[in-house]
């Protein structure tokens, strides 16, 4: 079932300054220190999903966001080690449908899913989900710990301690607006127990340029943008060659992001292109990655087969700074 994105309003991305990036193993230690205020996760609902036996359901809570749902499958017979891929839905907020894609690749491969559920209720609009959350309706910044990318770091260590799981670190994997979550949660430097990072067809993007204003850009982004610091970020921009149609119902199409490119594919590789010139131009390390997924439009269920490849086979992997490169899904 294909995904759509809501268009968000700018009113709460005025300009503000900062341009600080915190060292990595300063915010895991913030994160640490707000884990240990954090609410214990209740004890998690038994197979919520009636077709999919492994499937649990739980709340967390951090500081500031209470009663998140979180909706998880450790299937049957993995061991305490195994992967982590946390999974972010589209802006259906249908967490649910995404478990289901996603629990059998889970089962096959031998991972554990988890997919947070950013609620309308709780996370209104664009603003409070794809963008962070990381300002007021009035435009002012709020702290990193109010930010709606503070609920991944939180909901890995109550999972990983609700299991007994001994993994040091997770996959974050994004379709459409859960994309926009992806790439904006690299370039704010968030998640310093990140492995991996997949941002799957975005319908549009903050490029990694100063010159240009948040959220397109990082000209005025909330504390933390440093575009150097993020080309060092494990990120794959993962682009289907058949999301190419620039009259979808949900594609944005700002002057801003119509620059971008015509459609998603176009605004994908605009976006990997512009970290490409700037690592070339400062001299700077690159560590991202593109992957085109032949015949993939805009569908999760498919895409998720082209990201388990990127998560489970090094060897298919594009080189990290090369041009952009097919690769093949899992069967």
């Amino acid at each position: 079932m294909p995904d759509t994105e809501l268009t968000a309003s700018s009113s709460r991305h005025r300009p503000m300054s900062g341009d600080l990036f915190p060292l990595r193993t300063l915010i895991l230690a913030a994160l640490m220190l707000a884990s240990a205020c954090a609410t214990a996760a209740p004890a998690p609902d038994r197979s919520p999903l009636a077709d999919i036996p492994e499937a649990r359901r739980t709340m967390i809570s951090t500081p500031v966001h209470t009663n998140v749902p979180i909706w998880y499958v450790r299937p049957q017979g993995t061991p305490a080690d195994a992967r982590v891929v946390f999974v972010m839905h589209g802006v259906q907020r249908d967490a649910d449908r995404y478990l289901r894609e996603w629990s059998d690749l889970a089962r096959r491969y031998g991972f554990v899913v988890i997919v947070p559920e950013f609620t309308k209720a709780a996370f209104p609009g664009a603003d409070a989900y794809n963008l962070g959350d990381t300002h007021t309706n009035a435009g002012q910044e709020k702290p990193r710990s109010a930010w709606s990318y503070a609920v991944i770091e939180a909901a890995f260590e109550a999972i990983r301690s609700a299991e007994g799981l001994t993994a040091d670190g997770y996959v974050l994997y994004g379709h459409s607006a859960g994309a926009q979550f992806v790439h904006r949660f690299v370039l704010l430097g968030e998640g310093p127990r990140m492995q991996q990072a997949i941002a799957a067809n975005a319908g549009w993007y903050a490029f990694p340029d100063r010159r240009v204003d948040w959220p397109y850009g990082l000209r005025n982004a909330p504390a933390g943008a440093d575009p150097l610091s993020a080309l060092k970020a494990p990120l794959t921009v993962l682009l289907g060659d058949a999301d190419t149609d620039p009259d979808h119902s949900s594609l944005r199409r700002t002057p801003e992001a119509n620059e971008q490119g015509p459609h998603r594919f176009a605004r994908g590789q605009a976006f990997y292109a512009s970290a490409r010139t700037l690592a070339s131009d400062t001299s700077a390390p690159l560590a991202w990655r593109c992957a085109l997924a032949p015949g993939l439009g805009h569908d999760n269920g498919v895409a998720a087969k082209f990201a388990v490849t990127l998560i489970t086979s090094q060897t298919s992997l594009p080189e990290a700074g090369s041009p952009c490169r097919t690769i093949a899904p899992v069967n």
